[in-house]
């Protein structure tokens, strides 16, 4: 089995880096990926003749001192080789309800 996730994407947000209590450096930030829109498995294409796209944008974790270093080179809007795992979570409102979340967990990451 295997949970392996592999992005190449803009940054989209502010970089933003904190540390827990335990003294782990966490760091976030949000990436965007396009992909062609496919209509009976072609691509569809605008009037100016390039490919339509739809943008779909990941959150991102990083630990420690790769976090550290991504925070110090990188800014919103460069472009970034993503590879770690996705991991979801669960947790409970104010109200009871369950809530469902996703982020990708990065244990590599290119400056392109």
């Amino acid at each position: 089995m295997k949970n392996y996730v592999d992005l190449i994407g803009r940054i989209t947000s502010d970089i933003e880096t904190r540390s827990t209590q335990g003294g782990t450096d966490i760091t976030n930030f949000t990436l965007v990926t396009s992909s062609p829109v496919l209509k009976d498995g072609k691509p569809v294409k605008k009037e100016n003749g390039y490919n339509e796209t739809y943008d779909e944008f990941h959150r991102i974790t990083v630990f420690n001192g790769l976090g550290k270093t991504l925070a110090k080179h990188k800014k919103k809007g460069d472009v970034l080789n993503v590879m770690g795992r996705i991991h979801y979570t669960k947790w409970q409102d104010q109200q009871g309800n369950d809530r469902y979340g996703c982020e990708i967990i990065a244990n590599e990451v290119l400056f392109l």
